[in-house]
C-alpha cells in the first residue's frame, strides 16, 4: 500500500521547517557532534535523508504527517524505517500507517510494523495484527502474537486464528509470548506447550507459569519441579515462591542441591517468600542446607541465602553461617548479613547494627539505617537520617515511613538533595500533615532550582494519587497544578502531568516535541556514525568484558553511551546494583541509583532480546535513560519491549557471573575493530 511519490523537495523543507523547531542544548549534556553545513539532498541520497528526517522526528517525538505519509514511497530500507520510527513517536495517528505496512510486500517492513504496533499500544490495530499473526514468515506472525499480547487480545482469539497453521509452527509463534497474556486461559495453553517435545516451547509454557503465576497453575508447576532442563526447574521453584503454600517447601528442598546456580537462587528466593505469607516455623532442613549454601561457589547463591536468611531464624546452622559471612564475608556479604540477623532478630543483632551505623562504609552504614527500621530502632534512625550521604538519609527516611514517623519525613522535605526529597515527598503522599499546596510548591521549586526532575515527576504521581483517594478535598487543586504543568519547559513533566490528568477523566493535554537542540545535520552525521555496530571493552574489578553496541538499532543511545564514555563518566564508577540472575546494573557517577548525566533519552525500543548478556538502558520510567545501563545475567523476555537493548557481550562473559554489588568499572574504552585493541 504505496502513497502517490511526491516531490523530495518537499520533505527537505518539511524536514528544514522541523529542524529549526528549537536551538538549546538540555542542561548537562556532552557536547554534540560538530555540526556540518547543510547539504542537498541529492549529496546523500535519498534514502540517507529520509532515514536522517526519520531519526529526528523520532527523537522529538514530533508526529509531522506529511513527512511521514511521504515515506511510504521510500525504498524497503526507509519502509523499514519508518515503521521503527512510528512505533517510537507513538502517536495514534501512526496506527493506520503501521497497518499498511503490516501487508508490505518487503518481509522486513512487515516484521518491523508489527513490532511497532505493539509499541504503539492501539488495541484498533487487534484485528489487522490477528490476520497478521498467520503471516507466510513466521517471525511477522511471532511478532504480532507478541503485539496482540502486549495489546490485550483475548488469547481465545488469537488461538482460534494461529489454527490455520500446523500445530508445530502454531507453538512456535504463541508459546514465547504466552506470558503476556495474563487470563485464566493462558495456564491450559501453557500446559498443552509444557507436552511440546520442542524445547523452546517448553520454556514458554515453564516462563508463562512462573512469570505470571496464577493459583490454578500450582499443580503444573509442582510437576515441573523434577524437569530435566534446568530452566523450567528455575521457573517453577519461582512460581511456586507466587502461588506455593507451605506444603511446598518439602517439595523444593531437594532443589536446593541442584547442580544449576540458577535453580539454586530461584528456590531460595520462593522460600523465603513462601515463609513471608506463612505464619510457622521454618523447616529445619532448610536452615542446615541454607547454612552450607552459605559457602557456595557462587557469589549469587551466597547472596541470596544472606537475602533470605532472615525468615528461616532462628536455626543454629544458619545463625552461625550468617554471623561469620557478617565478620569475615565480602562487602556486599556483610551488608546482606546485618539484614538478616535484624530480620531474624538474633541474639545481639542491635549491638551490631549500632556498630556497622558508625562504619566508614555507607553502603554498611545504610544497611544499618534499613536494619534499624526492623528492630524499631528510632533514635538510631534519627541520628542516621542526617548522615552525610544521601544514601544512608535515604535508607533512614524508608525505614521511618514503615514506622509511620511523618515528622523526620516533613523534614526531609526540605533536604538539599533531590533523590532524599523524593523519598520523603512518596512517602508522605496521603500524609494529612503535608498540604497539597506544599506538594505544588515542593514541585515549583525543583524547577527554580534546576534540580533533577525525579522530585518533579514524583510530585506528579503524588497529586495524582491524592486526587483518586481524596477527590473530595484535593481535587479541585490538583487538577489545577496538573494543568499549570502541562506547559511546562521539561517535556517528561508536561506528559507526566498529561498521564495523570487523563488517568483522572479529564482531557489529555497536547505534550508536544521533546527540544532535543539537535538539527537535521547533527542526526545525519549520528546516522553515519552509527552505521555499524560498534565494540567496546569494559575492565571491572573481575575482568574485562566485549562489548559489541547495537549502533544500528539504537543510534542515540550508542551516541550518548560512546560520548559518555569518551568523558570518562564511567571510569571509576561502581556497579551500584547485582541481582542473582537478573542484572547487573552500573553507570551512575552518584554510585546510589539516583543519578545521570544530566539529560534523558528518548527509548529506542527495538527488536533485540534480553537473553543472557544483553546490554540495556535502565529507566525510572519511558523515555528517562540516561548513563544507567544493565546486563542480563539470564533470559529476561519479558524486559523485551519495554527497555532499548543496545548491545551484546561477546567476550568475557564469566565476568557477569563473578561481578558484586559494589564492584569497579575501571575503565570503558572503544576498541578497533579490525585489532580488537583499545582506542588510545
Amino acid at each position: 500500500m504505496n502513497a502517490p511519490n511526491r516531490s523530495f523537495a518537499l520533505a527537505a523543507a518539511l524536514a528544514s521547517l522541523v529542524a529549526t523547531a528549537c536551538s538549546s542544548a538540555p542542561r548537562g549534556r556532552p557536547s554534540p557532534p560538530a555540526r556540518e553545513p547543510e547539504r542537498a539532498p541529492a549529496a546523500e541520497g535519498r534514502e540517507f535523508e529520509s532515514r536522517a528526517l526519520l531519526l529526528m522526528l523520532s527523537d522529538k517525538r514530533l508526529y509531522e504527517a506529511a513527512s511521514l505519509e511521504m515515506m511510504l514511497g521510500g525504498t524497503p530500507v526507509v519502509r523499514r524505517a519508518l515503521a521503527v520510527a512510528l512505533g517510537r513517536i507513538g502517536d495514534p495517528r501512526g496506527r493506520s500507517l503501521l497497518q499498511g505496512l503490516l501487508v508490505d510486500a518487503d518481509v522486513e517492513v512487515r516484521r518491523g510494523a508489527a513490532f511497532a504496533l505493539g509499541e504503539l499500544d492501539e488495541k484498533e490495530a487487534t484485528r489487522a495484527l490477528v490476520v497478521a499473526s498467520v503471516d507466510d514468515d513466521e517471525e511477522v506472525g511471532a511478532l504480532a502474537v507478541e503485539a496482540l499480547g502486549k495489546l490485550g487480545a483475548p488469547l481465545g482469539d488469537v488461538r482460534r486464528a494461529l489454527g490455520a497453521l500446523e500445530p508445530a509452527a502454531a507453538w512456535r509463534r504463541l508459546a514465547p509470548y504466552l506470558f503476556r497474556f495474563e487470563e485464566p486461559a493462558m495456564v491450559a495453553a501453557a500446559r498443552e506447550a509444557l507436552a511440546a517435545r520442542v524445547s523452546e516451547v517448553r520454556r514458554g509454557g515453564a516462563y508463562a507459569l512462573g512469570r505470571e503465576t496464577q493459583a490454578e497453575g500450582a499443580e503444573a508447576l509442582r510437576a515441573l519441579l523434577g524437569d530435566g532442563d534446568a530452566f523450567v526447574r528455575a521457573w517453577a521453584a519461582r512460581g511456586l515462591g507466587e502461588v506455593g503454600s507451605l506444603a511446598d517447601l518439602a517439595r523444593l528442598e531437594p532443589l536446593l542441591g541442584d547442580a544449576s546456580a540458577a535453580v539454586r537462587i530461584q528456590t531460595l528466593r520462593a522460600g523465603g517468600k513462601i515463609l513471608g505469607r506463612a505464619e510457622a516455623l521454618p523447616p529445619l532442613g532448610w536452615g542446615a542446607r541454607m547454612a552450607a549454601l552459605a559457602g557456595d561457589a557462587n557469589p549469587g547463591v551466597r547472596a541470596t541465602v544472606l537475602e533470605v536468611a532472615g525468615r528461616f531464624l532462628p536455626h543454629p546452622e544458619l545463625e552461625a553461617a550468617v554471623l561469620r559471612l557478617h565478620g569475615e564475608g565480602e562487602p556486599r556479604e556483610r551488608e546482606l548479613a546485618l539484614g538478616a540477623l535484624a530480620a531474624g532478630r538474633a541474639a545481639g543483632a542491635a549491638g551490631l547494627v549500632r556498630d556497622a551505623a558508625t562504619s566508614g562504609d555507607r553502603w554498611l552504614r545504610a544497611r544499618a539505617a534499613e536494619a534499624a527500621g526492623e528492630l524499631g530502632e528510632l533514635e538510631l534512625l534519627d541520628r542516621l537520617r542526617r548522615d552525610k550521604q544521601p544514601l544512608v538519609r535515604v535508607a533512614a527516611l524508608g525505614a521511618l515511613a514503615t514506622l509511620e514517623a511523618t515528622e523526620p519525613l516533613l523534614e526531609a522535605l526540605g533536604d538539599p538533595d533531590p533523590a532524599v526529597r523524593a523519598t520523603a515527598l512518596e512517602a508522605l503522599a496521603l500524609a494529612p500533615e503535608l498540604a497539597t499546596a506544599r506538594v505544588v510548591a515542593l514541585i515549583d521549586a525543583a524547577r527554580a532550582d534546576g534540580a533533577d526532575n525525579d522530585v518533579r515527576r514524583t510530585g506528579i504521581d503524588v497529586l495524582a494519587r491524592r486526587a483518586r483517594e481524596r477527590p473530595a478535598a484535593d481535587r479541585p487543586a490538583v487538577l489545577e497544578a496538573l494543568r499549570g504543568l502541562g506547559g511546562d519547559g521539561d517535556w517528561l513533566v508536561r506528559r507526566a502531568a498529561a498521564d495523570a490528568l487523563a488517568e483522572l477523566g479529564e482531557p489529555r493535554l497536547v505534550v508536544g516535541p521533546v527540544e532535543t537542540g539537535r538539527n537535521l545535520a547533527t542526526y545525519r552525521q549520528i546516522l553515519r556514525q552509527t552505521d555499524a555496530p560498534l565494540r567496546v571493552e569494559l575492565a571491572t574489578d573481575r575482568g574485562k568484558l566485549t562489548v559489541e553496541l547495537a549502533c544500528p538499532e539504537a543510534p542515540l543511545t550508542c551516541t550518548s553511551f560512546l560520548q559518555l564514555a569518551r568523558h570518562k563518566l564511567f571510569d571509576g564508577n561502581r556497579f551500584h546494583r547485582v541481582v542473582p540472575e537478573f542484572v547487573v546494573q552500573g553507570g551512575d557517577p552518584r554510585g546510589d541509583g539516583w543519578g545521570g548525566p544530566g539529560y534523558s533519552l528518548r527509548d529506542e525500543i527495538n527488536r533485540l532480546r534480553y537473553r543472557r548478556g544483553a546490554l540495556g538502558m535502565a529507566l525510572s520510567g519511558p523515555d528517562t535513560g540516561g548513563s544507567q545501563f544493565f546486563f542480563t545475567l539470564s533470559p529476561q523476555p519479558h524486559l523485551d519491549g519495554g527497555y532499548t537493548v543496545f548491545g551484546r557481550v561477546i567476550g568475557g562473559e564469566e565476568v557477569l557471573d563473578r561481578i558484586r554489588q559494589g564492584d569497579r568499572i575501571v575503565a570503558v574504552r572503544e576498541l578497533d575493530a579490525a585489532s580488537a585493541a583499545p582506542l588510545r
